[in-house]
């Protein structure tokens, strides 16, 4: 979503790679990675990236991959408007000083209906764009970054709904939530097919400007009823007491605590902490926590002498044949091989 402005003419896809991107890949003079320390030759994604320009200051960003380190990294956000679909997968990033999370469960081996979400940000001249990477997250999405000179060209400005204009006039910084219809988010996959096979270019423009039409109407319908809040969709403060256990969790300082007790002290039932952390974050309290644990013993056996047995344990694993089945299939890789590379 963050890419550097291009005066250059429209050109077709360009692959940045497939398979594991590294360092070198991202390199740039405004790009930064803050706290970690990488070669240009570390791996930091597994998948591939892409990104091509529709129109000029019309571009299209798509992302298949799953992070390989913990890390953050921070560039300068393109001025303008920012559309994302999250098919799948997860998004941790911020722009200025405002958060955007989104979560999206995989599909079921019963092949359930997995509903997409969106956002809708706007962002200024000097506005940094933060990504949070974290070692196993995986994120399938497409972006549509618009510019200013695009929507110069189309006279839309005029046009445009008021909260737009707003944006735009007064130079804020704003993400909006944006649900997609079933019709946006097929056509967001037929973007990124079209993409991938590098044909038909009026048709990939027509899709474009289609979901840049459906999401810029979104932002002109009107406010949800609290009284017809849709089942199954976290509000405002929900979110925010979901984003402080998260905090909890990531910080270690929960100290395990029965589920019950950390329920009582938010003010929920058990079941009720559970079924919202789940719409929030596609994921268990008790799953999540396993992954931090994952997470933990990754560290101390790349930063640490501890034996496999000893982080297993740590861990809360009682045997180190269950932990290094369950770290193997968390990471691809046997806890084994990431302590010999110290």
């Amino acid at each position: 979503m963050a890419l550097s402005s291009v005066q250059t003419p429209a050109r077709p896809p360009r692959w940045l790679g497939r398979g594991t991107l590294r360092a070198c890949d991202f390199s740039g003079p405004d790009y930064r990675i803050l706290d970690a320390e990488v070669t240009a030759e570390d791996a930091l994604l597994a998948g591939h990236l892409q990104s091509w320009q529709v129109q000029p200051g019309l571009w299209l960003h798509g992302v298949e991959a799953r992070d390989l380190r913990t890390m953050n990294t921070r560039s300068p956000a393109v001025p303008g408007l920012h559309l994302v679909v999250l098919l799948e997968g997860c998004v941790d990033v911020a722009f200025g000083s405002q958060g955007l999370q989104m979560q999206v469960a995989p599909a079921s081996p019963a092949g359930a209906h997995v509903q997409a979400c969106g956002a809708v940000i706007h962002s200024r001249p000097g506005d940094m764009f933060m990504r949070h990477w974290r070692r196993g997250k995986f994120e399938r999405k497409l972006s549509i970054t618009v510019q200013p000179q695009w929507f110069a060209a189309q006279a839309l400005p005029m046009v445009a709904p008021p909260l737009l204009r707003h944006w735009m006039e007064q130079q804020l910084l704003a993400i909006q939530p944006w649900q997609p219809s079933p019709r946006a988010v097929a056509v967001a996959e037929q973007i990124i097919q079209l993409a991938r096979e590098g044909s038909a270019p009026l048709l990939l423009a027509s899709r474009t400007l289609e979901l840049v039409h459906e999401a810029v109407q979104a932002l002109d319908a009107p406010e949800p009823d609290p009284a017809q809040t849709v089942p199954g969709v976290l509000g405002v403060r929900e979110h925010r007491r979901m984003a402080r256990l998260k905090a909890l969790l990531d910080s270690g300082g929960d100290g395990c605590r029965p589920l019950a007790d950390i329920a009582r002290e938010v003010g929920l039932s058990a079941s009720a902490l559970q079924r919202q952390f789940r719409l929030a974050y596609g994921s268990s309290i008790d799953g999540y926590r396993r992954e931090q644990r994952l997470e933990r013993a990754w560290a101390a056996l790349e930063q640490t002498g501890c034996s496999v047995s000893e982080v297993a344990h740590a861990a809360g694993y009682s045997s180190a044949a269950n932990f290094s089945t369950a770290f193997k299939r968390r990471f691809g890789i046997s806890p084994k091989l990431v302590r010999a590379r110290l």
